[in-house]
């Protein structure tokens, strides 16, 4: 079974875990002070508000694009971090200004999405996100569809 809400258990966040730029360097925090409730196949879980989360180490951006990392946890309260596809200035133009958004892993829970902005690249895990370039942050409650 997937965690994309097949069969009777549902996957998603149950309230807004506030994502934002961690304090130590490349890190987010969950800013939500009561922490944030989710749910993996039907099972709901506690996670505490936190701070100075790990990014994900995954391949580089490059300069002047744009992409959407998930955000996702597992059911210990693990976080990872998932890439999407890059796109040049010109076809984020094109595409409404919006890039794809990927698909979490089996057994994962979706918490967020991070979208960056670059201008000189962005590595994830190795890049401070106060360096990035232009980030927005997404809370998300269940499988994110599409593109943001």
């Amino acid at each position: 079974m997937s965690n994309l809400n097949e069969g009777f258990g549902f996957t998603g966040a149950l309230s807004k875990a506030t994502l934002a730029e961690g304090t130590a360097a490349n890190t987010i925090k969950i800013t939500n002070s009561g922490g944030f409730d989710f749910a993996i196949n039907g099972i709901v879980y506690t996670k505490a508000t936190t701070d100075s989360i790990a990014m994900t180490a995954l391949a580089a951006q490059a300069a002047n694009t744009t992409c959407a990392y998930l955000v996702q946890t597992n059911s210990a309260g693990t976080f990872s971090i998932k890439k999407g596809t890059e796109l040049g200035t010109a076809d984020y133009a094109l595409s409404g200004s919006t890039v794809e958004v990927p698909k979490p892993d089996a057994d994962r829970c979706p918490v967020g999405i991070i979208k960056v902005a670059t201008v000189s690249g962005f590595t994830s895990g190795t890049t401070d996100l106060a360096a990035a370039g232009t980030v927005t942050y997404f809370d998300v409650c269940g499988i994110p569809t599409g593109r943001v």
